[in-house]
C-alpha cells in the first residue's frame, strides 16, 4: 500500500469510471427490486455493453473491476477484451440484497408487505428487508471495497457496477445522506468520472 501512496505522489491525478450496467431482461416498463437476482442483458443492454466498449477504447486503464453478476461482467469482459484485460469479479461491487423481496416488482410488494414497503419509504437508510441488507449496511459494504480497490491500484480505474454502487459511492464522496441517494440519476449505461489524487476527489461527471 505504501508503495502505491509513493507511486500516485510520482503519478498525481487518476481517474475512475463508475458505470452503471446496461438494461437488463427486466426492461425498464415494469419498476422491479432486482438487487442481486442474477438476470441477464436485455437486446439493448448488450448494445449498450458494444457502446460502452467502443467508448472505453482509447482511454488508458490500469485496472478493470465489476461486481459478480452478470449484467456487468458481460460490459466489464466486453470492455477488458480491447483492452486485452480480464475483469476482476467482486461481491463488493454486487448491488443491494433486496432479501425476500429481490425479483419482485414494485406493485407485488405494495400488495404483499403494504405496511413493510411503507415503513421502507419512512427509514429508507435503515430499513432491512428480511434477508437482505439496509442502504446503510449495503453503503459500508461499498464504500470498503472501493477504498480498499483505490489503496491497492494505481492508474485509471474502471468499476462496472449497478445505479445502486455507483449512488453508494458518490453519496460517500459528496457527503450526501443516504436518504437522498435517489436524487442522483444513475441511467442504463451511464458513466460517472472521478478523479483522485491521493487525497481529494474532483467529481468531473456524473450520469453522463
Amino acid at each position: 500500500m505504501l508503495l502505491c501512496s509513493f507511486w500516485r505522489e510520482i503519478m498525481g491525478e487518476r481517474l475512475i469510471y463508475l458505470v452503471r450496467h446496461g438494461e437488463t431482461e427486466k426492461g425498464s416498463e415494469k419498476k422491479y427490486f432486482i438487487g442481486q437476482s442474477d438476470v441477464d442483458l436485455s437486446p439493448l443492454g448488450l448494445k449498450q455493453a458494444k457502446k460502452l466498449a467502443q467508448r472505453f477504447k482509447d482511454i488508458p486503464l490500469s485496472h478493470i473491476y465489476c461486481s459478480n453478476l452478470k449484467r456487468t461482467i458481460k460490459i466489464a469482459e466486453a470492455i477488458g477484451a480491447i483492452h486485452g484485460m480480464k475483469p476482476i469479479c467482486s461481491e463488493g461491487f454486487a448491488e443491494i440484497n433486496m432479501g425476500v423481496w429481490d425479483g419482485c416488482s414494485f406493485e407485488e410488494i405494495k400488495s404483499r408487505y403494504p405496511l413493510e414497503y411503507e415503513e421502507r419509504g419512512k427509514n429508507i437508510s435503515h430499513y432491512r428487508v428480511p434477508g437482505g441488507e439496509s442502504f446503510f449496511d449495503f453503503s459500508k459494504r461499498v464504500t470498503q471495497k472501493f477504498y480498499e480497490v483505490l489503496d491497492y491500484t494505481d492508474g485509471n480505474l474502471l468499476i462496472v457496477a449497478h445505479a445502486g454502487v455507483n449512488r453508494a459511492i458518490l453519496c460517500d464522496i459528496l457527503e450526501i445522506p443516504l436518504k437522498n441517494m435517489f436524487k442522483i440519476s444513475q441511467d442504463y449505461g451511464c458513466v460517472n468520472i472521478l478523479s483522485y489524487n491521493g487525497k481529494t476527489f474532483k467529481i468531473k461527471r456524473i450520469n453522463g
